[in-house]
Parts: C-alpha cells; sequence; structure tokens
C-alpha cells in the first residue's frame, strides 16, 4: 500500500470550516458593532442636545443681559429727563420767558458732550417747536423727517400727565433702523412747597442707537457683531425685538453671543469616534466647558449687576459735586421712617448761600462752580459717616443726619455758617460769600425739609450768616418780606 501522511481534513472541508468560524465571528460581532453604532448615535443624538441646550441658554442669558442694559438705559434717560422737566429753572426760563443764553448755557454744550444727548426740542401747547439742539448746536429741523411719525406719539403720551401733579416721563424708540434714537418726552411742570403747575410746554431728549453706540453696547456687556437687521436672528444668534413707541415694528437688535455648545463640537466628534473612551473624555471636556461657560456667564451677569449700580449712584448723584441729588434725599427720608429717633428726633440742615448770585453775576459761572465744589468739601469735612450730603440745586444744600444729639446739629450748623464765612481763595483768587441755616428737629422724616425749609426762611429774614431752629413760631412770619440787608446771594 502507498502510505499517505495522515490531515486534519480534505482542504475542502477545511476551506468551509474557515469560512463557517468566519461567519459566525460576523454573527457574533453583529451585536457588538450594533451596540457601538447605537452608543455612538445616542451619544451623538445626546451631545448634539446638550450642545443645543447649552446654546439656548447662552442665548437666552445674553437676551437677558441685553433686555436689562436697554431697560437700564432707557431708565436713566427718563431720570434724566424729568431732572430738567420738573425743575423750576426750566419753567422759568423756557415757558415763562424764553432765554437763550441759559438755553445754551444748559444744554448746548453739556448735555452734547457728558450725557450724549444730540437731540433737545420744546415744543409748545400748540405742539409748534420753540427751539431746536441738534448734535451741540441751536438749529432747526422738522421732527417727523428726523424721529418719524413715532415722536408724535411720544410726545402725545407726555402730555397724558395728569395736570398739576408730578409729571411722568414717556420714553421708548423712535426713528427708522437708519436713524434708531432712545427718546423721552415729559410736561413741563413747576413746583413748590405745597403744589405742582404743569404748564402746556413738552421737553424732549434724544439719544442716538448709531453704530458707534453699538460697538460701545458690545464691548461693554459682551455682545459680540451688535447690529440692526431687518431680518430675524440666525438660530445661533441673539435678538432683541425693536418696536417704536407707536407700536411699529422696525427690525432686531442681532449679535453673536457665545455658544458653548458650538464651540465644543470638535472635540465632541472625538469623543464619537474614539467611542467609549471618546465619552469619558468628552464627558469631562463637556462638564469642564460647561463649568467654564457658567462661570462666563455669571461674571457676565457680574458685570451688569455693577453696570446697572453705577447707573443707579449716577441718578442719585449731583453731577458737579458728586454729593447727592434731591432723588437721593428722597430715599434717604424714606428709610428714616423706619429708624427710631433719639429723644429730640431726626435732624436736618438746610443749607443756602449767602451772596452768591453776586460771585455768579460778577466772576461768571466758573467761578460759581469752584465755590459750589468748595462748599460741597467743607460741608462733607464737617459731618460723619452716617450723615448724608446732598445738593438740591443752585446754591441749596441739605446735611440729614444719621443719629445725632441736637448738641452736634447746632455745633455744625454754626461751624457752617462761621467756614463758609471765611474769605477763601480759589484758583488765585480771593471770594467772600456765606451761608444761612435752617435746622430742624421731627419725629417724622417726612417734615423734616418743610421745616428746615421755614427756619432757612426766618434765618434769611434775620440776615445774613444766621442760624434758624424751626418751631411753630416761626410759621407766622414766612410770609413776611425778606429785609434787603438780609436777601439770600
Amino acid at each position: 500500500m502507498r502510505y499517505e501522511p495522515v490531515g486534519h481534513g480534505s482542504p475542502p472541508l477545511q476551506k468551509a470550516k474557515g469560512e463557517a468560524q468566519a461567519v459566525e465571528i460576523r454573527r457574533l460581532s453583529k451585536p457588538f458593532w450594533i451596540t457601538v453604532i447605537i452608543s455612538a448615535v445616542s451619544l451623538m443624538a445626546f451631545v448634539s442636545f446638550l450642545s443645543w441646550t447649552l446654546d439656548r441658554n447662552s442665548i437666552r442669558s445674553s437676551e437677558h443681559i441685553f433686555t436689562a442694559m436697554l431697560g437700564d438705559r432707557s431708565d436713566h434717560l427718563a431720570d434724566i429727563t424729568l431732572e430738567y422737566g420738573y425743575w423750576n429753572d426750566a419753567v422759568e426760563n423756557l415757558v415763562e420767558s424764553f432765554d437763550m443764553t441759559w438755553i445754551r448755557e444748559t444744554f448746548v454744550d453739556y448735555m452734547q458732550e457728558e450725557l450724549q444727548i444730540d437731540g433737545i426740542h420744546l415744543l409748545d401747547g400748540n405742539n409748534q417747536p420753540k427751539v431746536h439742539v441738534v448734535e451741540g448746536k441751536v438749529a432747526n429741523t422738522d421732527l417727523r423727517v428726523r424721529y418719524g411719525p413715532s415722536m408724535s406719539v411720544l410726545i402725545a403720551d407726555a402730555r397724558n400727565t395728569p395736570q398739576d401733579e408730578a409729571p411722568v416721563p414717556a420714553t421708548g424708540l423712535v426713528g427708522n433702523l437708519e436713524t434708531l434714537y432712545l427718546a423721552s418726552a415729559v410736561l413741563l411742570t413747576s413746583y413748590t412747597d405745597d403744589s405742582d403747575t404743569s404748564t402746556d410746554h413738552v421737553l424732549v431728549f434724544a439719544r442716538p442707537i448709531n453704530a458707534s453706540v453699538l460697538a460701545d453696547m458690545a464691548e461693554k456687556y459682551h455682545l459680540p457683531g451688535l447690529g440692526l437687521a431687518q431680518i430675524p436672528p440666525a438660530f445661533w444668534q441673539a435678538g432683541y425685538d425693536i418696536e417704536t413707541v407707536d407700536r411699529r415694528h422696525l427690525g432686531f437688535f442681532v449679535w453673536n453671543p457665545e455658544l458653548a455648545g458650538f464651540r465644543m463640537l470638535p472635540l465632541l466628534a472625538l469623543g464619537v469616534l474614539a467611542v467609549y473612551l471618546g465619552m469619558f473624555l468628552s464627558a469631562r471636556m463637556f462638564f469642564h466647558r460647561a463649568t467654564d461657560t457658567v462661570r462666563a456667564l455669571a461674571e457676565a451677569k457680574h458685570q451688569a449687576d455693577k453696570v446697572k449700580e453705577l447707573l443707579a449712584n449716577q441718578v442719585r448723584s449731583d453731577p458737579l459735586t458728586g454729593l447727592g441729588n434731591r432723588r437721593l434725599l428722597d430715599e434717604k427720608l424714606a428709610l428714616l421712617q423706619d429708624v427710631k429717633p433719639l429723644a429730640d428726633g431726626h435732624a436736618l440742615l438746610y443749607v443756602d448761600l449767602d451772596r452768591f448770585k453776586e460771585i455768579n453775576d460778577t466772576y461768571g459761572h466758573e467761578t460759581g462752580d469752584l465755590v459750589l465744589l468748595h462748599v460741597a468739601e467743607a460741608l462733607t469735612g464737617l459731618v460723619n459717616a452716617d450723615d448724608t450730603v446732598v445738593r438740591l440745586g443752585g446754591d441749596e444744600f441739605v446735611i440729614v443726619f444719621g443719629r445725632a444729639r441736637r448738641e452736634r446739629v447746632l455745633s455744625a450748623s454754626r461751624a457752617i455758617v462761621e467756614q463758609l464765612s471765611r474769605p477763601v481763595n480759589l484758583d488765585g483768587a480771593t471770594y467772600t460769600f456765606g451761608a444761612s441755616v435752617g435746622v430742624a428737629f421731627s419725629h417724622k422724616p417726612s417734615e423734616l425739609l418743610r421745616q428746615a425749609d421755614v427756619a432757612l426762611y426766618s434765618a434769611k429774614r434775620r440776615g445774613r450768616a444766621q442760624v434758624a431752629v424751626y418751631s411753630s413760631d416761626l410759621l407766622d412770619f414766612r410770609h413776611v418780606p425778606i429785609q434787603s440787608a438780609a436777601q439770600p446771594g
């Protein structure tokens, strides 16, 4: 017999067996690959959803910041409009008389340079313009051409203020996308201690929202690419409807907020390709980036709160002296309602400068401003940390004491009269003026300013450099003419 080696099967059988094993391996691997594919698709879907959710939250947070910022700017402009519209000097120089010198000194330079208000308009009772200040110059202009039909609605809203009450400014957007403005209008109103008197004149302030303003807003509030558009924002953009005061829809504020999810897409794609390792790495990176985004959003909100606080402080401060203004005074008096007073009650000083008008008339308003700054510094140096010094306007100042005994209040009053009666050297020249002080003690904070005003009237009546403390007996002399020797400066 011929010898043949023993094999493990014939070649066709081995091939068939190998093919069967490959088929089995492929069959067994199908669930694995299906699991991998499902995991990859699920991971991609999950990551895509998280990315989309994070992007939506980023957009919404950015839109909330913009809404708060625009609201703050509207409130700030309304407060400025109210300060000038609810002012006896404005009524005297714009309605009762028409003083172009006063208008130039009050509006032309300061409003354009310091407050970025480049449109100031005064209209009489027939809505006829009396004066326009446009971009720092007194000039003629057509309100409808400049601001569109929205301005008529804004003025009509301002006129709807109840008569002989404190006016309420009407504020909103006017114009069109090419020339958009934030405007505020108020009915000019004068006031006394007991009443308000409305006029038929309307004062309008307008701030432009142009490319320069938008660029400044974009940098300050982290709103990249902020601009105006007629079409709605794309899904990766944030937006805010531009609606004028007459309900006309002009378009949209549009910008490109930072989208954390979009920034993460390359890393997430790498995670999908690496499957399980990628899932681990991408999840770690995701939460790391999410933390950064939350921190960035928190910082942006913190910055927005700081800006809001800054704007609120500006509304409560006098732009010349840096002291508080009438709004801060009203808030301090309201807070005293909840503070238990000392035995003598709460205390308030009303200071009025003597011969200040002579300094203004003789040496000019710049010298007058130096005097006011000197007085502000002097008054601040005479009070404690819990006392509040405010400038009411003109040459009138008020000190609201925290918790001070009668002796300290009266001592401070005498010190004010003594210190402000001394000659003072300002900018190389010596000037002499003085001050009269009215003092009020009361357990009712709402009565302090009125009573101190009565006392101040009495001090002025006696002559310059006097201190008078309120008592009910002083009411009998309020309407007696002040003697010429005691006329205020």
